[in-house]
């Protein structure tokens, strides 16, 4: 899995809408059509709420038959309560929340630390050539 997933400004909020949804809402299954109403249009940072699914398998399912084939990955590994049905708690929300913003910081540090290391290493390099040029003159 590519390791800039949420290097797009908009992933975060999808990805959190996205959790919020599956999470949340009493169908715990979704289709494409089904998503794009409860949320009331397409993702902005992929095509299709299914891309983004596909994109997090960290959090989410996705299962290319049927119709209602995104879900969380929570709710498969949840037990079944009396009733048979797997409830997820609104901690566990919460934490699943905090798990995407968490990755997403981890991801925007690494970016700023790259970006400091270029510079550095453009300034070692053209000191080299430097070097190297005034060795070679004399």
């Amino acid at each position: 899995m590519h390791s800039a997933r949420y290097s797009s400004p908009d992933r975060l909020p999808d990805v959190l809408a996205l959790i919020q949804v599956l999470a949340l809402d009493e169908h715990t299954h979704r289709s494409e059509d089904g998503l794009q109403s409860e949320l009331q249009g397409p993702p902005r940072s992929a095509a299709t709420w299914a891309t983004l699914a596909r994109q997090h398998p960290e959090f989410f399912r996705f299962r290319e038959e049927g119709e209602h084939g995104v879900s969380l990955v929570a709710r498969h590994v949840l037990p079944k309560n009396a009733a048979g049905v797997r409830e997820l708690h609104v901690d566990i929300t919460g934490k699943l929340l905090d798990a995407a913003i968490d990755m997403y910081d981890r991801e925007m540090m690494r970016r700023d630390r790259a970006r400091h290391v270029i510079p550095i290493v453009v300034a070692i390099l053209a000191a080299a050539a430097t070097i190297v040029a005034a060795l070679l003159k004399s």
